[in-house]
């Protein structure tokens, strides 16, 4: 009887099965055949209404009824697949259902594809094989059968497999024409066999089958590159570029030969003959641009060189946003947040729906503490983004270390409103952030009420714990609490000077003066570099409680440097001992 077309997704074929074995056959009374045959219908009405379950047991039962029927069990196939992920018995099953159909109808063009995936898949060689030759036997005329037989003989197979691919590769070309692709695979097999003068003359049969055709030339660049003969691939790439002064390929590969042969120079000058190519598509020259930064951006003294590459580029293409995002990402690298700034403006001028870069934008500003630009940005991102609640989140945080407190607050119930219930990590940040700057308002009781709602909805928000923490240990309240946070922090975080000064404090208002002074030496060490006034005080502190009085007074001294207008830090270095507030 006739059947409907079979049906099978991709994901199935890649599913891990065992090898199968053939099933026994068993002749069937003509009643329960014609019985599996209804069945079998009534399982497709009920797949094409998409009740999948159905159609399953249906064509299940069927398949007891009758299971010399192939085209039923080919079915049944498809569906055992699905399952064969958690079940190796189903998978079995599958493949011989699979197989049975094949092999009973070798001319089905789709199915035997899907069976020779299935054995490719699973990494059943021979197998996959005997179905692809079958299969290219019997369809010669499709060329994606011949692409995937020499593709499967190449794979894995010893020297006279990989003839057999070759000689399949140059069958398909005198169809297709010449083309890198094909090229490519057969060099590839030719460097497994060790044959240098083979892959040679596949880049010159290549070549001079059409010498004006300029991603040839680039490609015989490349192979006699990767063969050791830099001269002759140094012509070719300038032939490439003869031909067409345009071609981002060619200009990208000469580029990458200077770049691979160590020549700095040659590399840094075909970047900039490119770069200034009017004709030169955008992608290709943010490509080398991207390659060129990646090779000298350890290098200070190249900065200023990539500056004016950048410079350079945007003479020719002013308004391509791409150029001012890359240019801006680069500056933010060597510490240029003004620079930034302004080329993240030209972005956002660009291509103004983007709330990452108003986010971006305005944390440059705040890297100089320009708080004012920084809350206009975000205020200008309103116009794109009003009921973003990070936005808002953003906003209240600028406001609040810029001191306007009450501003901030008021942005933090806007971004609360906005945030859904199941986000608690914008929610926990919400919190943390109302809680600094209710403490900053002398509020202490309501901050901490805060911050615990912060670590209830995130129990790994450790600023809100350090934070916490901190002016817990300031008021001197509930330090158990202060402490429990705290090294709860310095656990996952034990490397973070930051939580490693809270600690420190914690432990010093706890009056452990030794262990404080441990802990206040690992804060040192990892800030060496660069310590802050804060950092430095609270050394004084600890180092004065310790019995080490004169090197309090020096870490006073430091830290008065740095902050010259503290006048309690001014008191401590006038009166040489801790002072009171």
């Amino acid at each position: 009887m006739k059947r409907l077309p079979l049906i099978i997704t991709l994901a199935a074929l890649v599913m891990s099965v065992l090898a199968s074995a053939k099933p026994g056959k068993k002749r069937m009374p003509d009643e329960d055949a014609s019985k599996a045959d209804y069945i079998y219908l009534e399982a497709l009405r009920e797949k094409s209404q998409g009740n999948l379950d159905a159609a399953f047991e249906l064509l299940r039962r069927a398949n007891e009824l009758n299971p010399s029927d192939k085209e039923t069990g080919m079915e049944l196939s498809y569906f055992l697949l699905s399952l064969a992920q958690n079940d190796t018995a189903n998978a079995v099953t599958a493949l011989r259902l699979m197989k049975d159909y094949w092999e009973a109808n070798p001319s089905d063009y789709y199915s035997g594809v899907r069976y020779g995936l299935l054995n490719d898949n699973m990494g059943r060689r021979d197998e996959g094989l005997r179905v692809w030759e079958t299969l290219h036997r019997l369809h010669g005329d499709k060329i994606e059968l011949s692409y995937r037989l020499a593709d499967v003989l190449a794979e894995g197979g010893d020297a006279s497999d990989r003839d057999r691919a070759i000689a399949i590769y140059d069958s398909i070309e005198l169809v297709e024409g010449p083309n890198i692709p094909l090229s490519g695979k057969k060099i590839e097999l030719f460097m497994i066999e060790n044959d240098s003068l083979a892959v040679i003359a596949e880049a010159d049969r290549l070549r001079q089958a059409s010498p004006s055709n300029v991603d040839f030339q680039v490609f015989s660049g490349e192979v006699y590159s990767m063969m050791g003969r830099t001269g002759e691939a140094l012509a070719f790439f300038d032939r490439a570029v003869e031909l067409d002064p345009s071609s981002g390929y060619a200009r990208y590969s000469k580029a990458r030969y200077f770049k691979e042969a160590g020549d700095s120079a040659g590399f840094d000058r075909e970047v900039f003959v490119a770069l200034k190519q009017n004709s030169l598509d955008v992608d290709t020259k943010l490509m080398l641009l991207r390659s060129y930064i990646t090779e000298m951006i350890t290098d200070s003294i190249q900065q200023p060189r990539i500056r004016q590459l950048f410079d350079t580029l945007l003479v020719v293409h002013p308004l391509e946003h791409d150029i001012h995002d890359l240019y801006a990402r680069f500056l933010i690298t060597v510490r240029d947040y003004r620079g930034a700034a302004e080329q993240t403006e030209q972005t956002l001028g660009l291509d103004p729906a983007d709330p990452e870069g108003w986010e971006m934008l305005a944390s440059l500003y705040l890297q100089n503490e320009e708080y004012p630009k920084a809350a206009d940005a975000i205020i200008r991102s309103f116009r794109y983004y009003p009921d973003n609640a990070r936005q808002h989140l953003m906003l209240g945080s600028i406001y609040n270390q810029d001191g306007e407190h009450d501003k901030a607050i008021e942005q933090y119930g806007i971004s609360l409103s906005l945030t859904p219930d199941d986000d608690v990590e914008t929610l926990s940040r919400i919190y943390g952030s109302w809680g600094d700057a209710l403490y900053s308002k002398n509020m202490a009781d309501s901050a901490f009420t805060c911050y615990k709602k912060a670590v209830m909805y995130d129990p790994t928000n450790y600023l809100a714990m350090n934070n916490s923490a901190y002016f817990m240990a300031c008021e001197g309240a509930d330090l158990d609490e202060a402490l429990r946070l705290i090294e709860k922090v310095v656990a996952a975080e034990p490397d973070q000077a930051t939580s490693l000064d809270t600690y420190a404090w914690v432990l010093f208002k706890r009056k452990e003066y030794e262990k404080a002074r441990e802990v206040m030496d690992r804060v040192l060490a990892l800030e060496s570099e660069n310590p802050s006034a804060d950092v430095l005080d609270h050394a004084g502190d600890i180092y004065f409680m310790d019995g080490e009085p004169r090197k309090a007074i020096d870490f006073w001294r430091r830290a008065l440097k740095l902050d010259p207008d503290n006048e309690k830090i001014q008191r401590k270095v006038r009166e040489k001992c801790i002072v009171k507030d």
